[in-house]
């Protein structure tokens, strides 16, 4: 079976069993966070032991997906990345550990301000690695202090440190999908695909949602495989990679939605 750019319905673990195993040059996952969000058919609050080992599951079948010469990167809550850090250690090799600066704001008390982003490699020292900086600014973080600081600044930050501040989440519940409870934005995922893949490499996301992974790969001329639970989710992915086709290149994408404040309309 030909696993290149298609989209899965089902449960991840069990549709991850039926794929090849070292047949994907990067894996990246998105898992739901245990915060009882509404992801339709998946109950997202589960008890700390049960959620830790249906991750473990999921995790070991990843690891088993990738090529020797694969990459990973795990998103989650620091609570989380944690235990996920000390499962992963044992099985693969650790790169870094990046903080994504989520900006949130403190209320009278210590707010969380980041996720924590593993990236792991099968292999300790052959693995993809692309000194390439984001190409384009798809996103951009609309509060006053952030338009006030672009006013008078126009460095751009190395994507290379493990701190990352100036990829904006799409934290507005208007410019996030209509039933979609998270979403990433495109540049966040710009950023891991260049980095760690080639044109033409495979890119896969056991946790698709509406698709963002499979249309930033699609634009940066790579494959995609992606699994995700709910129906409905999937056929918004198939509409939004449909929407995609008509266009040429990512640069042409991005000429194409100029002037839009967030580029995660698109959705």
């Amino acid at each position: 079976m030909n696993f290149e750019n298609k989209i899965i319905t089902g449960d991840c673990v069990k549709e991850m069993k039926k794929i090849p195993a070292g047949v994907v040059d990067l894996a990246f996952a998105d898992p739901p966070y245990n915060l009882d969000k509404n992801y339709g058919l998946y109950d997202d609050s589960s008890s700390p032991i049960d959620y830790l080992k249906w991750t473990e599951q999921w995790l070991t079948e990843i690891i088993r997906l990738l090529k020797p010469e694969g990459s990973f990167f795990l998103l989650n809550l620091p609570k989380w990345a944690i235990h996920h850090a000390v499962f992963l250690d044992q099985l693969v090799f650790r790169q870094n550990t990046i903080a994504w600066d989520a900006l949130s704001t403190p209320r009278g008390k210590i707010m969380p301000a980041h996720y924590s982003l593993l990236y792991y490699t099968k292999s300790p020292e052959n693995y993809t690695f692309n000194q390439v900086m984001t190409k384009h600014n798809w996103t951009h973080c609309a509060r006053s202090k952030c338009i006030e600081k672009r006013k008078v600044s126009t460095l751009t930050e190395n994507p290379f440190s493990d701190i990352w501040t100036n990829v904006y989440r799409v934290k507005h519940r208007g410019k996030r999908h209509a039933f979609h409870p998270t979403q990433l934005p495109l540049t966040f995922m710009e950023r891991i695909i260049l980095s760690s893949t080639n044109e033409n490499d495979l890119v896969f996301d056991p946790f698709l949602g509406v698709g963002t992974t499979a249309i930033v790969a699609n634009l940066l001329r790579r494959k995609y495989l992606g699994i995700e639970i709910n129906p409905k989710f999937v056929q918004e992915s198939l509409k939004n990679l449909d929407r995609v086709l008509s266009f040429r290149s990512l640069l042409e994408f991005q000429d194409h939605f100029q002037g839009l404040m967030d580029l995660n309309t698109f959705f």
